[in-house]
């Protein structure tokens, strides 16, 4: 720094210098300055305004410098901060159905073991919709024999009928055949004037029992067809009411909410009058085992170390100190501190020493007593005994 000074002052002369002897080569031979005129009027400029903003950057320099320097000697006393928050894990507890909160069966900030029960979820609906759900399962179960007595029995007939009109069909054909064939010899000698009214009374016979049979055959395929449509609408009502009865069953045990792990609850009793959708988080679990994590700058982070001890001070807990130890810290990205970048970094105004995040245990003894209220995200101010 003294270097840096020493030079700007050496400039500075030399500038002075300079201006001397321009002012001494403008004077007349009577040792007299001469005025300059026309074209050997040199520009007008106001003293000293180059020499000021030479000083004020050299000032400025200075200030940073020191600046800067000092900062990185905070580092080397007892490594404090006060860029520190309470975490831990958290769990939202929400249902798995849509519903009413029908009773909270904990009290805020009470300390729970995973798989306690917490909360029930209103179920009258889903007792109302099972129950109806159930009735028509019962009914189609019922139905559903009689439905396939019918079902076979009007096939059965169908059969019947397929044969018969198998049979009146042939019958009539031959009738056909038969009338046909008198209806051309009729008038030849030696046919009897009796064959032709005989065989056309057993066309028209024939052909009146084929109509009935069709007409059987109708009908029977008709009661086939409405009774299998029967059984097929009963068959899927079934299936419909199984399903719901399984999808409700599976609801109704979903009503009883259970906390997920060790922690104390916390919830606002004003959201939970409302209806709740599926997913929606009403609770949210803290688990019982809190940390601190604490940003100390780089210079800072030299001196801490794992295991060292840590006096913790919670802004929420103004009377109390909680004490616990250095856990975890983070790694320092390469090149932030030491040597030339250290060096370059005391002009590097804009771009100070990085945070590093260090993790710091709680106590056990340290919170007795008051775990259920240390929640993440409480401000807190940490020192590291560094000796």
């Amino acid at each position: 720094m003294s270097e840096f000074l020493r030079r700007l002052s050496g400039r500075t002369a030399h500038s002075a210098r300079s201006d001397k002897n321009s002012v001494t080569s403008s004077n007349g031979a009577d040792g007299l300055p001469q005025l300059a005129t026309g074209s050997d009027r040199a520009p007008s400029r106001k003293p000293g305004v180059g020499k000021r903003l030479i000083l004020l950057s050299a000032g400025i320099i200075c200030v940073g410098t020191i600046g800067r320097i000092g900062y990185q000697l905070l580092g080397e006393g007892t490594p404090t901060t006060d860029k520190a928050v309470v975490e831990g894990y958290t769990y939202p507890v929400s249902s798995r159905i849509d519903g009413t909160i029908a009773g909270i069966l904990v009290s805020n900030r009470q300390y729970v073991k995973a798989g306690d029960l917490l909360a029930e979820i209103d179920k009258r609906d889903l007792e109302a919709k099972l129950a109806a759900a159930r009735t028509d399962l019962v009914q189609a179960q019922t139905m559903l024999p009689e439905i396939e007595t019918q079902l076979s029995k009007a096939q059965a007939e169908l059969e019947t009928a397929k044969s018969r009109i198998f049979y009146r069909n042939k019958q009539l054909n031959e009738a056909i055949s038969d009338y046909q064939y008198v209806s051309k010899i009729r008038t030849k000698k030696g046919v009897s004037p009796l064959l032709f009214p005989r065989e056309k009374k057993e066309y028209e016979s024939a052909l009146s029992e084929y109509l009935s049979a069709k007409t059987t055959l109708v009908s029977a395929d008709d009661r086939v067809r409405k009774a299998q449509e029967l059984r097929d609408t009963n068959v899927s009502k079934m299936h419909t009411a199984e399903t719901t009865v399984r999808q409700t069953e599976t609801q109704l045990s979903l009503t009883k909410i259970y906390a997920p792990a060790n922690g104390h609850v916390l919830f606002d009793k004003t959201n939970l009058a409302n209806h709740l959708s599926a997913g929606e988080a009403f609770f949210k679990l803290v688990g019982d085992d809190p940390w601190v994590v604490a940003k100390f700058n780089e210079n800072q982070v030299k001196h801490i170390k794992l295991g060292q001890r840590a006096t913790i001070r919670i802004e929420a807990f103004k009377q109390h100190t909680f004490h616990g130890e250095v856990v975890n810290i983070a790694p320092v990205a390469p090149g932030s501190a030491g040597g030339i970048a250290l060096l370059l970094s005391l002009f590097a105004f804009i771009d100070p020493p990085q945070n590093v995040p260090v993790k710091i245990a709680f106590d056990p003894e340290s919170v007795l007593g008051l775990a259920e209220q240390i929640d993440p995200g409480l401000d807190t101010f940490v020192e590291i005994d560094a000796r």
